[in-house]
C-alpha cells in the first residue's frame, strides 16, 4: 500500500514539475524606467532572438540590423495605422517604473504615450530592445510644445534609379489614428511637403501608404521634420570590377607577345652576325 502512494506521489510530482519549475524559468523580466510618473507604456514582440520578425510583424518591409531606430520608428507608425494590439500594458508608477514580467526572449518595440504634465509635453521615444534575461531599460523622451507644422522629405538609398518609383503616396496620420491627408511625392516637388496649422490637439506621425517591393523603410525624425528613407539592395556591379578595369585602363595588350617575338628574332640575328665577324 506505501508503495503504490509513493508511486502516485512520484508520478504527481513528475507531472507538475515541467509547469512549475522549468516552464516559469523561461520567462524574463523587463522594467521600463519612465520620466515621469502615470505614463503608459506598451510592449510588442516583433522578433525573434535572430532579428527574424514575426507575426503580423512579418508583413512590414524593415532591417532591424541595418537602421535600428529607423525601424522602431516605421514600426510604430504600421502599429498605428493597423491598430495592432500590443501583447502586453504598464503604467509608470510613481517612481516612473513600468514593469512588464513573465515575458519570452526575443526583440521588443517599446511604445510609450506622451504624458502632459504642467503645460510641458512629455513625448517619449520608440525603442527596440532585445531581451534574453531580465532587462532595465531607460525610455528617451523629449519634452516640447506639439508641433502645428510637419514637414517630411523623401530619401533614397541603394537603389537603382531607373527603377526607382516615378512617385511615392505618404499620408498624415493622427496620434488617434485617423489619416488627416494623404499627398504624393516626387521629383516636381523634391520629393517633400510641408502641413501647417495643424491642430495641437493630437501629435502626428507620416508614413508611406505602401512600400515599394525590393525597398526596406525607416524613419526619422527631429521636432516638425520626418525623413522617409527607403533603402535597396542594388550594388552597381561597374564599382564591384572598377579594380580590374583599372589594370586595363590605358594599356593595349595585344602587341606584347609580337613585340616579344620580334625581339628575339633581332637577338638571334644579332648574335649571328657576332659570330660571322
Amino acid at each position: 500500500m506505501k508503495k503504490g502512494i509513493y508511486f502516485i506521489f512520484i508520478s504527481l510530482l513528475c507531472c507538475l514539475l515541467p509547469t512549475t519549475l522549468f516552464a516559469k524559468s523561461d520567462l524574463m523580466n523587463l522594467d521600463v524606467s519612465c520620466p515621469i510618473s502615470d505614463m503608459k507604456v506598451s510592449l510588442y514582440r516583433v522578433a525573434d532572438e535572430n532579428y527574424k520578425l514575426t507575426g503580423v510583424f512579418s508583413n512590414y518591409s524593415v532591417d532591424l540590423k541595418q537602421d535600428v531606430q529607423g525601424a522602431a520608428n516605421a514600426l510604430e507608425n504600421r502599429i498605428l495605422m493597423d491598430g495592432i494590439e500590443a501583447d502586453a500594458y504598464a503604467t509608470s508608477d510613481s517612481s516612473g517604473k513600468a514593469r512588464f514580467l513573465g515575458l519570452e526572449s526575443g526583440i521588443y518595440l517599446v511604445v510609450g504615450k506622451e504624458v502632459e504634465s504642467n503645460g510641458v509635453f512629455y513625448m517619449p521615444q520608440v525603442s527596440l530592445v532585445s531581451l534574453s534575461g531580465d532587462l532595465s531599460v531607460d525610455l528617451k523622451y523629449e519634452t516640447s510644445n506639439k508641433a502645428s507644422r510637419i514637414h517630411v522629405l523623401k530619401v533614397w538609398k541603394k537603389d537603382n534609379k531607373k527603377s526607382r518609383p516615378k512617385s511615392i503616396e505618404v499620408c498624415l496620420l493622427r496620434s488617434d489614428g485617423i489619416v488627416v491627408d494623404k499627398v504624393k511625392l516626387n521629383s516636381d516637388n523634391q520629393w517633400s511637403y510641408t502641413w501647417d496649422s495643424l491642430s495641437t490637439l493630437y501629435t502626428y506621425s507620416v508614413m508611406e501608404t505602401s512600400v515599394p517591393s525590393g525597398y526596406k523603410e525607416s524613419c526619422f525624425r527631429e521636432k516638425d521634420s520626418v525623413v522617409l528613407t527607403n533603402t535597396g539592395s542594388y550594388t552597381d556591379k561597374k564599382e564591384e570590377k572598377k579594380d580590374d578595369e583599372l589594370a586595363l585602363t590605358g594599356q593595349l595588350w595585344w602587341p606584347v607577345p609580337v613585340l616579344l617575338f620580334v625581339g628575339l628574332v633581332l637577338f638571334g640575328l644579332g648574335r649571328q652576325l657576332r659570330n660571322e665577324k
